[in-house]
C-alpha cells in the first residue's frame, strides 16, 4: 500500500517527489494494464483516485510527461449503494484517463445496491452481474497491446 499526500504544486516544489510516490509510479510502469476500482461520491469519482492520478501524472526529473499512463490500457470497475452502481463517476474517469493517453475498455462494470449483491463466498448472487464482472477482467487480460 502506497500513502500519498495530498497533492500540492508547492508542497512537489519544496519537498521534491515523496517515496510512496514513486514507489507507486514504478509500479504502475511495471504492468501493461490497470484495472481500476472506485466508489461513487456524488456523482464522482473518489478524491483519493483523482489524488493518485495528480501524482502518478508528475514527470521525476528525466522522466518524460504521462510516462506512467503511456500505452496503457484500462478497464473501470465500481460497485456502490446506490441505483447506479458508480457508473456517473466511471463515466468520469473515462474522460480523466482518456485526455492522459489511456485507452479505456468501452464496457465498465458498475454494480448496483452493492450490500445485497454477493453471497457469502464472495460471488456475485445475479449470474448475469457475475458473468459481467468476469467478462470486464477478461477483456483487459486479452487487450492487444
Amino acid at each position: 500500500e502506497h500513502r500519498l499526500p495530498m497533492f500540492d504544486e508547492d508542497f512537489e516544489s519544496e519537498q521534491g517527489t515523496p517515496e510512496a510516490v514513486t514507489a507507486f509510479k514504478a509500479l504502475m510502469k511495471s504492468h501493461d494494464a490497470l484495472l481500476i476500482a472506485s466508489p461513487e461520491y456524488n456523482s464522482s469519482f473518489s478524491p483519493l483516485l483523482k489524488n493518485t492520478i495528480d501524482w502518478a501524472t508528475r514527470p521525476a526529473e528525466g522522466e518524460k510527461p504521462l510516462e506512467c499512463f503511456r500505452g496503457k490500457v484500462a478497464a473501470l470497475v465500481s460497485a456502490s449503494p446506490g441505483y447506479y452502481g458508480g457508473y456517473r463517476g466511471l463515466q468520469q474517469v473515462r474522460y480523466l484517463l482518456g485526455n492522459i493517453g489511456v485507452v479505456v475498455l468501452p464496457d465498465m462494470f458498475a454494480l448496483p445496491k452493492a450490500h445485497e449483491a454477493f453471497n457469502d463466498d464472495g460471488s456475485l448472487k445475479d449470474p448475469k452481474q457475475q458473468e459481467s464482472a468476469e467478462n470486464i477482467g477478461r477483456a483487459l487480460a486479452v487487450f492487444p497491446l
